[in-house]
């Protein structure tokens, strides 16, 4: 009986491996073949690939996929640039309940390295969609883009957008030409905006002013203090 529990394990796992299909970078650098070049594994859910010999500067669409096609991300391509070394590096997170109060949520994420070669701006109901002054992420390094924002109470839809260019764009997806994002406010306090090129996620929440988190604090103190 043992030697037939292990047989049965043993054709599992090998039935497991079998099914197992590595993650490709297939993109316009490739022209969408890729299939010898496998994501190398960084962590739980994380893959990681660089794309080289590309020319800086120039923009690419791409997007992760496995051999057969029938699992890529993000839905909509992404599109960046090589950077000044002529690479451009993807991650990819294959799994779609991340849970850290990030988007896009329910989906595989897709990012990339930030090549610094140009910035971002938010475009969106809130200025015309049209950017411009005034409406430019500042660069956090590592990826991330943020600044905050005084809107007036509603729900606005918007994009992350290079400074001026329609040709990169990022929406509900990550990708390129993806549906609009969307975020419903208050009115009464300034919105921040994150945007994580690496790690293919953005944000939006209404930032407390800092008497209010102090205020938070004491009462948490307070409250701390009777329940002892």
């Amino acid at each position: 009986m043992k030697a037939c529990v292990v047989s049965f394990v043993c054709v599992g796992l090998l039935a497991g491996t079998a099914f197992a299909q590595p993650y490709y970078v297939r993109g316009e650098f490739n022209g969408w073949t890729n299939s010898t070049d496998a994501m190398s594994q960084i962590g739980p859910n994380a893959w990681k690939y660089t794309v080289t010999g590309l020319t800086p500067g120039q923009g690419y669409e791409f997007k992760a996929t496995v051999d057969d096609w029938s699992m890529n991300a993000p839905g909509s391509n992404a599109r960046y640039v090589g950077d000044a070394n002529g690479e451009l590096t993807v991650y990819l997170y294959d799994t779609d309940t991340h849970g850290d109060g990030w988007s896009p949520e329910g989906k595989w994420r897709l990012g990339w390295a930030d090549s610094g070669l140009f910035g971002w701006e938010l475009v969106g109901d809130m200025n015309g969609w049209g950017g411009g002054a005034g409406w430019e992420l500042v660069d956090q390094g590592g990826g991330l883009h943020s600044a905050d924002f005084a809107l007036a109470g509603g729900t606005y839809e918007f994009k992350f957008r290079r400074v001026g260019d329609w040709g990169y764009s990022i929406g509900d997806d990550f990708g390129n030409a993806a549906s609009n994002n969307s975020i419903t406010v208050g009115g009464a306090l300034p919105v921040r905006f994150e945007l994580d090129l690496e790690r293919g996620r953005w944000r939006a929440f209404e930032v407390p002013s800092p008497g209010a988190l102090v205020l938070l604090s004491v009462a948490g103190a307070v409250g701390a203090r009777r329940r002892r």
